[in-house]
């Protein structure tokens, strides 16, 4: 028998999983805004964030009257850091999800792949799509680095190429291990890519209409 068929909660883990990874994504992210402006000075408490139950507008809640006042390093390290987090926690979810795959840990290993997928959205929703429609945390990036929007375009490309390359054996074990007479290993593969495009459309979204 096969993982989905051997687990009574089917198909329902998959989506607690996949929902669950964005709260270990999205907060992580705004908790690096709120720890550099913090640092700056420009922040009582590094651990408070303006974080949104619903994920929706979700803020680090930085002082930015303060971070313009320290110059464009602290305006452009501030925002560069949510980012930064998203990153390393991409590559901290593919090393776990690499130590997890083996019998005992599989539900470890899915839900390692939905968290390193959600970070990989976060990440490049902004390095490609809120750099293509200039907004949020690239809009300053780009105003106050003195740096190109197509030259931090490419490196979002490249760099969602290369992470992209990174992801393709993780999701492809994930799959084998959710396949079922229901979903198809190649019908989890499109679950995953849906899973990416999703979020990084909403997110883009949300930022271009809110900010």
């Amino acid at each position: 028998m096969d993982f989905i068929e051997t687990s009574r909660v089917k198909l329902a883990a998959p989506a607690i999983l996949a929902i669950g990874v964005l709260y270990l994504t999205i907060w992580p992210h705004e908790l690096g805004h709120s720890v550099l402006a913090y640092l700056w000075g420009c922040k009582q408490n590094w651990w408070q964030t303006k974080m949104s139950w619903f994920l929706w507008n979700s803020r680090g809640g930085a002082d930015y009257q303060c971070l313009e006042t320290r110059g464009a390093s602290a305006l452009v390290l501030t925002d560069a850091a949510g980012i930064a987090v998203n990153l390393i926690l991409f590559g901290a979810a593919l090393l776990l999800a690499r130590c997890s795959r083996s019998q005992r840990y599989q539900w470890l290993f899915v839900g390692s792949v939905f968290w390193a997928l959600a970070n990989y959205s976060e990440a490049f929703s902004y390095l490609v799509l809120n750099t293509l429609w200039l907004k949020s945390d690239m809009q300053t990036i780009v105003t106050q680095s003195g740096v190109s929007r197509w030259v931090w375009l490419f490196v979002g490309v490249a760099g969602a190429v290369v992470c992209g390359w990174a992801l393709l054996k993780p999701t492809q074990g994930a799959a084998e291990l959710l396949q079922s007479t229901r979903l198809s290993r190649r019908a989890w593969l499109s679950v995953f890519a849906l899973y990416v495009t999703a979020i990084a459309l909403t997110m883009a979204a949300a930022r271009i209409v809110l900010m």
